[in-house]
């Protein structure tokens, strides 16, 4: 039996969410499509937000070490212009574009690009994260991942700040945070940067 070929990009865009807590592979997945995107010939381009300088500030980086060729890009403006050549985009960390990148996410699907957009979808107090709702309800494929939470093993879906947050800065890593399931996350109660 012939092995069919693999697909190649159509006309219409599409769009892809993966959104969970933090820890749960979110990063780890895009990479993974990004890979196989680019091993069947697309032109992959991988951007983040320049916030997002945690482990590396040139590529996608996971909690465990693997990376990926990024962009760091300050906002959505940059980040159309460095998708502008692209068959595949993966954001990373999308919820740091907040509500304007759905009209880049809209803008790029409208011309045959495949976004892969990831990110944390509840904030720390456990409200849905902005943009993930509209991107959600754009998406033809939305993957939900959880991690264990570390209090009961439950599956988590989401990051319990345990650090004080210090001149507004939201971004963490392994100290800062832990995967929360719903019966253990306590949402925070002190003041945010959005307040």
């Amino acid at each position: 039996m012939a092995v069919p070929p693999l697909a190649t990009q159509s006309a219409a865009g599409r769009l892809v969410v993966i959104a969970g807590c933090m820890f749960a592979g979110k990063t780890s997945a895009l990479i993974e499509r990004l890979d196989a995107a680019r091993r069947a010939g697309r032109r992959v381009v991988a951007c983040k937000h320049q916030l997002d300088a945690r482990y590396d500030a040139i590529h996608l980086a996971t909690h465990d070490g693997r990376t990926f060729p990024a962009i760091a890009v300050p906002d959505v403006e940059a980040l159309r212009r460095a998708a502008a050549d692209a068959d595949v985009v993966g954001v990373d960390e999308a919820q740091f574009f907040g509500p304007p990148i759905v009209a880049v996410v809209d803008e790029l699907i409208d011309r045959g690009v495949e976004v892969i957009a990831v990110g944390i979808d509840f904030n720390v107090r456990g409200k849905p994260f902005k943009p993930f709702p509209e991107l959600k309800a754009r998406a033809a494929e939305v993957v939900a991942l959880t991690s264990p939470c570390t209090k009961c093993g439950k599956p988590a879906r989401y990051s319990q700040r345990v650090t004080p947050i210090v001149n507004g800065d939201m971004v963490g890593g392994l100290k800062d945070y832990v995967p929360r399931c719903d019966d253990c996350f306590e949402p925070w109660s002190g003041p945010l940067p959005w307040d």
